[in-house]
């Protein structure tokens, strides 16, 4: 068995004449033979999801943020946000490995000035309880820090480890070469090596040391005399839509015939909403029991967006395998989408989770009901929760129907471990409105002596409410617009609450849950006419104009994404403001000189998979050349798809 081939990253042209090649070198190091590949395997699948990403945005030339910091006592925030000691509630105690940083330029929207917003992500080495993990904390000025842990169960350090001083390098190596000219890079290129070290007896298929080599960024022009063009000034487009998404949906009993006729159009429509994104949607539907819809056997199902055929499949799954029946169980809910079915931290981790129910929890993966006792029960294997001296009498019945306190708790748990994610609720039906006795004291999940405080009457759900934001008061309610059929919030809900199954308001609740980050973004991929496929070669695209509703242009600086065998999509994000009801957005193609072995056929673009067209949608002409450019509206609703496509 051998390591697949993954990661890592990417491309950055430079400013004025030419650009300092770079290479960042990378090594995870995290036990032997079979275990060790499969750690290499499940490294590269976390870091994957994070760390290109991260680089593609880096430009390592800028020292004055800096843009690469290895120092150990490195911390991504503000003292105003706790640092040194934390990030908006998040522990610093651990070793900063590798802290990148980088610029987005916002643009000039009068009376408002144009201005710089500096992103930090650092990658910290810290010891949680008794494990030792890789996590990611990411902190954009203006914005709370948030964090994922991308890597669990790594080494401990060898000896006395100080997180102030000494390097994690048994765990992840950097290095920036002084010379990076020596390594025969072409003017616009940088190669990222990375090492990924799974413990085992040997390198490469033993599960030890292996090593991934990348160079990217532009080709060799040898023939072209740098000083004979210059490149433009521009800013990387880093995406804020994109990465691993979960859908958890209700399919229980009490949905009836509503599945068919308001919750799995929804379900649909919130795929359709991501489709031609750079998003791994996967869809976990729950009733008794949970399961990763389209998955067959595999616990978990994560679908690209990118790839038409893959969603088309997803979406079909949906409509074969959404049914109504059984009882509520959150804790299974949330088991599924965020661990292994042996209770570890699942390999990937959304960044969010869209919550759908129809009503209180009324099961929990310890229930000798229904027969699937033996299959899903966890006990004190998987996660601890408070068995104690609870004064309300229903506590212990659990019947498929009365609320299920142990479900809750057990579900209040999981998500305790996992508060980096971004959650959103969308709650349907009036179950809901349900009064039920709720206990609610996190301190009795630890001692699981101490008696329980006393049940309180709450609207289910209220519970919900604690359950997702871990406070009373911690949702911001989503504004629904009867006149437009739309919600008026996305970027900022994550509490959508409908009294009954209407079909059209349930689908734009999912449209604009999905929409929170994907809203106003453009994504651009490069397929082959012949196949549809993505085309392997680096394609260069710059976004040299937008203008709001009227032809204003917007002054900003032009940005640019690249396309290719390891990023097969590029994203460029727009604050649309309310004044204007859309962008109109050009994207041309870049350094043409490097694609002589293509020709340009056509652009198309869509957005939910409806295609653009009559003055949503134009070509734009390149002066002395066949390749066209294109311009599409964007708007704030809409996460908008193009693809130019290409023939040998």
């Amino acid at each position: 068995m051998t390591l697949p081939e993954v990661l890592i990253v990417t491309s950055v042209m430079g400013i004025l004449v030419t650009v300092v090649a770079a290479t960042i070198t990378v090594s995870f190091r995290t036990v032997t033979g079979a275990e060790g590949r499969a750690n290499v395997a499940r490294a590269e699948q976390s870091i994957d999801t994070w760390l290109p990403a991260d680089l593609t945005s880096t430009d390592v030339t800028d020292v004055l943020l800096p843009a690469v910091d290895t120092a150990p006592s490195a911390v991504p925030c503000t003292p105003a946000q706790g640092a040194p000691a934390s990030c908006d509630g998040i522990p610093m105690t651990g070793a900063n490995a590798l802290q990148l940083a980088w610029k987005t330029t916002m643009p000039e929207i009068p009376p408002a000035a144009a201005y710089d917003v500096v992103t930090r992500v650092q990658y910290q080495y810290i010891e949680v309880g008794t494990e030792w993990q890789m996590q990611r904390i990411e902190c954009t000025d203006g914005q709370a820090c948030r964090m994922n842990v991308i890597l669990h169960d790594l080494k401990t350090p060898p000896g006395a480890f100080d997180p102030d001083a000494d390097k994690p390098v048994w765990v992840m190596d950097v290095a920036a070469p002084n010379d990076p000219a020596a390594l025969g890079l072409s003017d616009n290129a940088r190669r990222i090596i990375v090492t990924i070290d799974g413990g085992g007896d040997a390198d490469g298929a033993g599960g030890g040391t292996n090593n991934v080599n990348l160079t990217a960024g532009g080709t060799t022009t040898s023939e072209i005399e740098a000083d004979d063009f210059t490149v433009p000034s521009f800013v990387r487009a880093k995406s804020r839509c994109g990465g691993p998404v979960s859908l958890v949906v209700d399919d229980s009993g009490s949905i009836g015939s509503a599945v068919g006729t308001v919750v799995e159009p929804g379900v649909n429509a919130f795929i359709e909403a991501f489709r031609g994104t750079p998003t791994q949607i996967q869809v976990v539907k729950f009733e008794s029991e949970a399961e990763a819809i389209g998955g067959g056997s595999s616990w978990h199902n994560y679908v690209d967006m990118t790839d038409d055929a893959a969603v088309d499949s997803l979406k079909a799954s949906v409509i074969s395998e959404l049914d109504s029946s059984g009882g509520t169980n959150w804790e299974e809910a949330f088991f599924h989408t965020l661990k292994e079915s042996d209770g570890t931290t699942a390999a990937t981790v959304p960044n969010r989770i869209v919550f759908f129910t129809d009503g209180k929890p009324t099961r929990n993966r310890a229930s000798r009901n229904g027969g699937w006792w033996d299959d899903y029960s966890n006990g004190d294997k998987h996660i601890h929760y408070n068995d104690g001296l609870y004064t309300h009498s229903s506590y212990d019945t659990e019947d498929g129907s009365t609320y299920d306190q142990q479900s809750f708790d057990r579900a209040d748990v999981i998500l305790d471990q996992h508060r980096g994610i971004d959650l959103i609720f969308v709650g349907v039906g009036p179950g809901l409105q349900d009064n039920i006795q709720w206990i609610h004291d996190p301190a009795v999940y630890q001692d699981r002596t101490m008696a329980a405080p006393p049940a309180q009457t709450k609207k289910a759900w209220e519970t919900v409410a604690y359950l997702l934001a871990n406070a009373p008061t911690g949702q911001v309610p989503a504004i629904y617009d009867s006149g437009t059929g739309e919600y008026t919030n996305p970027e900022t809900a994550d509490f959508y609450l409908q009294s009954s199954f209407d079909p059209a308001a349930f689908a734009a609740a999912m449209k604009a849950a999905a929409l929170k980050d994907c809203g106003g973004t453009l994504t651009i991929q490069t397929k082959h006419q012949s196949t549809g496929a993505n085309v392997a070669d680096e394609f260069v695209y710059e976004n040299v104009e937008y203008r709001d509703d009227t032809g204003t242009p917007v002054t900003a600086e032009a940005r640019r994404v690249t396309t290719s065998a390891i990023f097969r999509t590029g994203t460029f994000d727009f604050e649309i403001p309310s004044s204007s009801t859309h962008f109109e957005v050009d994207v041309v193609p870049q350094e043409l000189e490097t694609l002589s072995g293509y020709n340009f056929v056509d652009w198309t673009c869509k957005s939910a998979g409806v295609p653009k067209t009559g003055s949503d949608i134009a070509s734009i002409a390149i002066p002395a050349s066949t390749w066209q450019g294109v311009s599409v509206t964007v708007k704030p609703n809409e996460a908008v798809s193009c693809v130019m496509t290409v023939s040998p």
